[in-house]
């Protein structure tokens, strides 16, 4: 059954550091299972959840701005504190099952039962009131509990939402990176037009099944990833305080260490600061858009699926397309291309939405360049950042990510409450300039320690 992975001139090894071997069955084997996990992460986490949110606080009379906290403001706050901690640390686990697959196997029961928290809010909040009645005085009860409950997935989101993407770079040769984020890339947007298409409606009206379901597919993602996908071995952990150092000692020096490391660069500096500032550029639609159509324009949830999912459709075709031209040429042109685009479709936006058609245009354009965007991403920061501190330097990118969005999530949110929901695109329009001006300064700085052919990360010590 297993011959295919045993080295053969048709299928000859490829190597990959930390003394992984790939034939070519082996590799595509571990791609699969990395495209799967990354899949139920975006399926639960970008998909279900984020789209459930915003309705599920209208219904229990959440403001405009209590909709910003919730879901803005209190998570950058989370994620500004823990990412940066468990990123680190995963960075500096070893154990027989690698040092990301522990934080991922160990999260993932937890992050599908407070999943389906969310969708028994009610009966939570019947329980909470009768175990202490005084609460079924304040009409605010549910709100809170929705709240708090929505703010416990978003914890135990952490784990996988940041340890899966070092995992890709860990195991996936870096030759493939971006023809494997394409593919990856293309599979959740075609999972996620299905779910828009298909799915959404129903997790409004069959809540509990839909969330059940879908948590039964991230449980059975990762216990695949454990059985089939091996990391490697990992030099062991140097710069580290000396033993018999005191407990915070270490702890100040740890982050002594990771500030100095992260934030002593121009490169890095500005390339967190640009990833950021694209962050936030979105947060007002992440909130709001979906009350801006159901609310504003009176869009179903299901027609408002439907764009969705059109605008999936059309980003997964572009993303089998482009991933090859980010491998050959650089994924830093075509993080600016996609910011460019997404300015002017802004403009456009503002001013000609004002119906279920005009609205689908430019939804479905949108979509297509975040997923230009998008599919940049990852790979831009697996070129730029050091390998070796991949996961400590992503977290110190999305502690950056974290104070923008939070800025911008309370910002928004207050523009939102004066203006109204149309002013998301006035916001992605300006937000997004100053962070394509951030780019050029990271572009500069990339060409001054050797550009394509010739880069190398500025020394971290």
């Amino acid at each position: 059954m297993f011959n295919i992975f045993v080295p053969s001139p048709r299928f000859p090894i490829m190597s990959h550091n930390r003394d992984l071997q790939y034939n070519l069955p082996k590799l595509l084997l571990v791609s699969t299972l990395m495209i799967l996990s990354c899949v139920a992460v975006s399926l639960v986490c970008y998909n279900l959840v984020p789209n459930v949110k915003p309705v599920l606080l209208d219904r229990v009379n959440a403001s405009a701005e209590d909709i910003a906290l919730i879901l803005g403001s209190i998570p950058q706050i989370i994620n500004f504190v823990l990412c940066p901690l468990i990123s680190t640390l995963s960075d500096r686990t070893r154990t027989k099952f690698g040092r990301r697959t522990p934080y991922l196997i160990i999260s993932a029961p937890l992050l599908v039962l407070s999943l389906l928290s969310i969708a028994w809010y009610q009966e939570i909040t019947d329980l909470v009131i009768r175990c202490f009645p005084v609460l079924a005085g304040y009409p605010n009860t549910p709100f809170w509990v929705l709240a708090v409950l929505m703010l416990i997935f978003q914890i135990l989101y952490l784990f996988p939402g940041s340890v899966v993407y070092y995992l890709i770079a860990d195991v996936i040769p870096a030759e493939y990176i971006g023809r494997y984020m394409a593919i990856s890339s293309g599979c959740s947007s075609a999972i996620s037009a299905g779910f828009s298409w298909f799915i959404l409606k129903y997790a409004f009206s069959h809540m509990k099944l839909t969330f059940c379901i879908i948590g039964v597919f991230y449980l059975a993602a990762y216990i695949l990833q454990l059985l089939y996908i091996k990391e490697g071995t990992y030099p062991p952990v140097e710069d580290k305080p000396e033993d018999g150092t005191p407990g915070w000692k270490k702890t100040v020096d740890y982050l002594a260490m990771f500030f100095r490391q992260c934030f002593k660069h121009k490169i890095f500096v500005f390339l967190f600061l640009c990833t950021g500032l694209n962050q936030a550029s979105t947060i007002c639609r992440g909130m709001y858009n979906v009350l801006f159509a159901t609310k504003e324009l009176n869009i179903t949830i299901a027609q408002y699926g439907k764009i969705i999912a059109i605008g999936g459709v059309i980003s997964t075709i572009m993303a089998f397309c482009l991933g090859k031209f980010i491998d050959k040429y650089t994924p830093m042109f075509v993080y600016f291309a996609g910011g460019v685009l997404v300015i002017i479709t802004n403009i456009f936006g503002y001013f000609f939405v004002h119906n279920l058609w005009t609205f689908g245009v430019i939804g479905v354009v949108m979509t297509m360049m975040y997923a230009i965007q998008n599919l940049a991403g990852s790979p831009l920061l697996v070129k730029l950042l050091p390998m070796e501190k991949y996961g400590q330097f992503a977290s110190a990118n999305s502690m950056v990510n974290s104070v923008t969005v939070f800025l911008g999530a309370w910002l928004g949110g207050k523009c939102t409450a004066i203006f109204g929901y149309r002013v998301m695109f006035i916001w992605d329009f300006v937000v997004t300039i100053i962070a394509m001006v951030a780019l050029w300064i990271v572009y500069r700085e990339w060409k001054r320690y050797g550009g394509k052919d010739h880069y190398v990360p500025p020394e971290v010590l």
